[in-house]
């Protein structure tokens, strides 16, 4: 990420403002979104966090990784992204840092995965 984009996420960040591309939605659209095999689902958890369940198709990138592996998204920045945490905070700061580095079509899972278990939505276990 250029010293540029990490600036804007700064301020962004700091004012608490939402850059274009950025939005959130609510379980029922979350899942409407993770359906779509367009859109690429991230899940910005740690790994033992994602161990214990995950969204169908999600790829793992831990928030504390993501600026340094932008290049393990989808090169098409207009492809829409699903990013989600446990409960909201950590990946609403992803899709800030996305949007900031142009990508336009970025939606935060509001209440993370935490929600989504309480809605009865279902999760994926990793493989034995």
């Amino acid at each position: 990420m250029t010293r540029a984009a990490l600036a804007l996420f700064a301020l962004l960040a700091a004012c608490g403002g939402r850059p274009a591309g950025y939005a959130d939605a609510d379980v029922a659209a979350g899942a409407t979104l993770a359906a779509d095999p367009k859109v690429f689902v991230l899940d910005v958890r740690t790994p033992e966090e994602h161990a214990r369940g995950f969204l169908k198709g999600a790829t793992l990138i831990p928030i504390d990784q993501l600026s340094a592996r932008l290049s393990d998204l989808p090169a098409d920045k207009s492809r829409p992204v699903l990013v989600y945490c446990a409960v909201g905070g950590r990946s609403a700061r992803a899709a800030k840092l996305l949007a900031a580095d142009g990508r336009t079509a970025v939606t935060n899972l509001a209440g993370g995965i935490v929600a989504w278990t309480a809605a009865g939505r279902p999760v994926e276990k990793p493989a034995p």
